[in-house]
């Protein structure tokens, strides 16, 4: 299923093709995923929702970490990395220690209870995205798992110089 024309740029300016395409598609990707697809899903877990599950989904992938690596790593501001951080520590889902290192930071970690849910969501997200792609093949899969990989890698980079 095709998501529709891309709309021609305004009269006077150049014209983009690829990039304008890629803009919709991102839009209708965003539009698409996180309301019917995945706006659900968090399981019974009261702490747990759109908004801190990426902190459960950092530290499963990534290891603890510092607040300040964790706020850089989520794209979000300090102090909604630490609500986001201390409503899952309340939960049991996460622990915040004091930093060896530097007394002014917090190390965060995922605690058993916090392994455990980041499995349930993951779980919930996995199966509406087995049934889209069933008709695609692993190395279609793979591909697009890498495009989206480079793709990330170098919005990170975009945000790290600044938006430049």
């Amino acid at each position: 299923m095709t998501t529709g024309p891309v709309a021609t740029t305004e009269p006077g300016h150049e014209s983009h093709g690829s990039l304008e395409q890629l803009e919709h598609e991102i839009t209708v990707l965003i539009r698409r995923t996180v309301e019917p697809v995945w706006a659900g899903g968090y399981g019974a877990h009261e702490a747990v929702d759109r908004y801190t599950y990426p902190v459960l989904a950092s530290l499963d992938e990534n290891g603890e970490q510092s607040l300040t690596v964790l706020t850089g790593r989520l794209g979000v501001s300090k102090p909604t990395a630490s609500r986001q951080v201390s409503r899952l520590s309340r939960a049991g889902l996460v622990d915040v220690r004091p930093d060896e290192r530097d007394s002014r930071s917090v190390i965060v970690s995922l605690t058993a209870a916090g392994v455990a849910q980041r499995e349930v969501v993951r779980g919930a997200r996995l199966r509406p995205l087995h049934a889209v792609m069933e008709g695609w093949g692993e190395e279609d899969r793979h591909q697009l798992g890498n495009l989206l990989a480079r793709f990330n890698s170098d919005l990170d980079d975009y945000r790290a110089r600044g938006g430049r």
